[in-house]
């Protein structure tokens, strides 16, 4: 199997390419600038190369556009014209002078709504605050869905607790029923929350990641592996 790459600007991409039991080719383009291409087992390295050169152009577009969200979402502070991404959905930034605080997500933006726009530390408190709010509604809606996988097997519904962490999606405290949920999660499209959420939740049953753990979680989740993936390749820290 030769090696493949894509040409972006001067430089020459590597790309990864698997010959898989599928019918269709999956290209993708990862964040972290990593590429994938998924092929059909007996696909000719002749039309992979030929593939690559036809998604040449795209493929440079998609990497400068993760370069730019990049730069924009590691910003510490929220200004106009940065970005976030809120359940998985890119949404740039508009901050506005209004009487009451206030912050509202319409057509691919967040605006946030405040009698002191021009205070960024005041606009950085909002926005935290609203985010800490609004995650943890939406975390404890996943967990009402999820609970009755556990609930069966005689397990009292966990606590929630949402808290930045810098490694971790999520982790369970068995001892004091608690969930523990990265403030950040929240970034990440629903199905990646889902699995977070269902794999924490396991633990009550499954303390270690066995094999016990692992078959449960296939039974009740079967494409886990695909959305963890997601999440480890798409979903970034910070605001």
């Amino acid at each position: 199997m030769m090696d493949h790459f894509a040409k972006v600007g001067k430089k020459q991409v590597p790309i990864a390419v698997s010959r898989k039991q599928m019918k269709t080719v999956r290209l993708k383009v990862f964040p972290s600038g990593d590429i994938h291409l998924s092929v059909p087992v007996y696909t000719p390295d002749e039309w992979i190369v030929g593939f690559i050169q036809q998604k040449n152009e795209w493929i440079s577009d998609k990497i400068k556009l993760f370069e730019l969200t990049k730069a924009i979402e590691k910003e510490e502070h929220i200004r106009p014209g940065t970005s976030t991404r809120i359940l998985g959905r890119q949404l740039f930034v508009q901050i506005e002078f209004a009487s009451q605080k206030r912050i509202e997500r319409c057509d691919g933006k967040l605006i946030i709504y405040s009698p002191r726009s021009d205070n960024q530390a005041d606009v950085d408190r909002q926005f935290n605050n609203w985010w800490q709010r609004t995650s943890k509604e939406y975390f404890l809606s996943v967990i009402d869905s999820l609970y009755p996988i556990i609930q069966k097997h005689g397990v009292a519904k966990p606590e929630l607790i949402v808290r930045k962490m810098t490694t971790l999606w999520g982790s369970c405290g068995r001892k004091n029923g608690r969930i523990n949920v990265n403030f950040y999660l929240y970034k990440a499209p629903p199905p990646c929350v889902e699995y977070v959420i269902l794999h924490e939740m396991i633990h009550f049953l499954y303390p270690k990641h066995n094999k016990d753990f692992y078959e449960f979680l296939t039974i009740k989740m079967p494409d886990w592996q695909a959305r963890k993936q997601f999440l480890d390749y798409e979903t970034v820290y910070g605001v």
